[in-house]
C-alpha cells in the first residue's frame, strides 16, 4: 500500500476526474454530489463536470466559475425516460438503445480531450452511458449506486453492463448494496454525507412562524420531500385526521415540490387533503432553500416512504435534534433503527404512522431524548466531511498504479 501511495503521490498534477450526472433539475444525487465537490482535494483532484444543457444543479456550485464543464448528455427524449419506459422486449429497446449508443462517442471525446483519469457517475443513465465511454477509453470506472432498482429490466440491463464494465460501486446503504452483491464488482457502502454545521439544533428562527402564518400553539409535523408517490404524502395526509381528533393545534408543513414528471401530483394530494377534511391544517410551502431553519420548527419529522434508499432529509432532520418517523422498508432501518432516534411505521398504514406522531406529540421528554440520540448518530455516521474523505481515499487507490 506504501508503495501505492508514493506512486500516487509522484504523478504530475492532479488526477482528473469526470463526475457524469444528466439531470437537469436537483435532487438528492445532485445535492450529494455538490458537498463532495465542496470538499474535494483541489491539489490532488481536478474536477471535470460531464452534465446537460441548463443544470440547475450547476448553479452556485463550489467554484463555479472555475469548474470545467462539458454538456454532453443532448437527448432530451433519452435522458427523460424513466425506469418503467424501459420494454420487456429488446425490439422494444432498440430506438432508445440507437439513441443512447450516439451519446457515448461524445461522452468518450469529452475523457479524452480533457485527459480524464477516473469516471465517477452519479445516476443510473450515466451509469450506463458515461460507464460505456469510461470501459471504452480504458479509465477506472466509479458507480455511485444512489437507487433501489426493484423493476426487473432496468435492473438486468444495469446488470449486465456492470458484469461488462467492471465498475468499483459505491453504494449510499446496505440496502443499495445489497443489490449489488454476488456480481463480482467490488461494492463499497458510503452513505451519503450531510453538512452538520447547517442542520444543528437551536431555537426557531425569529419571525419564521409568523411569514409562514403558523401560531406559536400549533404543533408541527413536517416532511421534507419530493412530491412524488413513493415518498408517502398519501399515507401521512391520510394519518393527519386521527392525529387532529388528538391534538387539533396539530398542522403539517409539506415541504418540496413535483418532479418534471409528477407535475398534476401536488394537486391530487391538496384534494385529498380537502376530502380528508384536514385541508386548514396542511402548509404547502412549495420548494425552499432554508430546510435548515424549517426544521427547527417541527416537533416530529415523518417521512414514511416505501423502499427509501438512503433518507437524505431524515439524517437531516436527526442532525437537527428531531425525532423521525419513517417507512420501515430500505435504508431507514440501518439510519434510523426503531425506537432510537424515532419509530419505524408500515409506510401503507396510515393508523401506524398517526400512532407514532400522537405518542410524540404526547411524550415530549421521549421526544427530546430521540432527538439526541438522533444527533448523535448524525454525527457517528452521516458527516459529510469524513463522508467526503472515503470517496477520495477509494481514487486514491484506484489511481494509485496510474501514471
Amino acid at each position: 500500500m506504501q508503495r501505492g501511495m508514493d506512486l500516487f503521490m509522484s504523478h504530475d498534477g492532479p488526477f482528473t476526474i469526470a463526475y457524469a450526472d444528466h439531470a437537469a433539475e436537483v435532487g438528492g444525487a445532485e445535492i450529494s454530489l455538490r458537498l463532495l465537490l465542496e470538499r474535494l482535494d483541489r491539489t490532488s483532484f481536478r474536477p471535470l463536470i460531464l452534465h446537460a444543457p441548463g443544470a440547475e444543479w450547476l448553479n452556485g456550485a463550489p467554484g463555479e466559475h472555475e469548474l470545467t464543464a462539458c454538456e454532453v448528455f443532448t437527448d432530451e427524449r433519452l435522458l427523460s425516460l424513466r425506469r418503467g419506459d424501459v420494454s420487456g422486449s429488446l425490439l422494444g429497446n432498440v430506438g432508445k438503445l440507437a439513441r443512447a449508443a450516439s451519446l457515448v462517442p461524445r461522452i468518450r471525446g469529452a475523457l479524452r480531450s480533457n485527459d480524464v483519469d477516473l469516471v465517477h457517475t452519479n445516476t443510473l443513465k450515466c451509469h450506463l452511458l458515461a460507464g460505456a465511454a469510461a470501459w471504452s477509453y480504458g479509465s477506472p470506472l466509479i458507480w455511485h449506486l444512489r437507487d433501489l432498482v426493484p423493476e426487473e429490466e432496468p435492473r438486468a440491463i444495469l446488470w449486465r453492463a456492470a458484469r461488462l464494465m467492471r465498475p468499483t460501486v459505491i453504494a449510499i446503504s446496505e440496502a443499495v448494496a445489497h443489490q449489488a452483491r454476488g456480481l463480482g464488482v467490488r461494492v463499497e457502502v458510503v452513505y451519503n454525507g450531510i453538512p452538520l454545521a447547517h442542520f444543528c439544533p437551536g431555537p426557531e428562527p425569529e419571525g419564521l412562524r409568523r411569514e409562514l402564518g403558523l401560531k406559536l400553539s400549533h404543533r408541527i409535523i413536517m416532511i421534507v420531500a419530493r412530491l412524488t408517490p413513493w415518498k408517502g404524502h398519501c399515507e401521512l395526509i391520510r394519518a393527519l385526521p386521527a392525529v387532529l381528533r388528538r391534538f387539533p393545534e396539530a398542522r403539517l408543513v409539506i415541504v418540496g415540490t413535483t418532479g418534471f414528471w409528477d407535475e398534476s401530483y401536488v394537486q391530487e394530494l391538496q384534494s385529498m387533503a380537502q376530502t380528508e377534511g384536514v385541508a386548514e391544517a396542511v402548509l404547502w410551502t412549495g420548494h425552499r432553500e432554508d430546510v435548515p431553519a424549517l426544521l427547527r420548527l417541527c416537533e416530529v419529522f415523518v417521512l414514511p416512504s416505501r423502499d427509501e434508499p438512503f433518507g437524505r432529509a431524515l439524517v437531516e432532520a436527526m442532525a437537527t435534534e428531531k425525532p423521525v418517523v419513517a417507512g420501515r422498508g430500505g435504508a431507514s432501518p440501518e439510519v434510523c433503527p426503531d425506537g432510537t432516534c424515532g419509530y419505524l411505521v408500515d409506510p401503507a398504514d396510515p393508523a401506524e404512522i398517526a400512532n407514532a406522531i400522537i405518542d410524540l406529540l404526547s411524550n415530549p421528554g421521549r421526544a427530546r431524548e430521540m432527538g439526541r440520540a438522533g444527533r448523535k448518530r448524525a454525527v457517528c455516521f452521516f458527516d459529510a466531511d469524513s463522508n467526503a474523505e472515503r470517496v477520495q481515499a477509494l481514487y486514491r487507490e484506484l489511481l494509485a498504479h496510474r501514471r
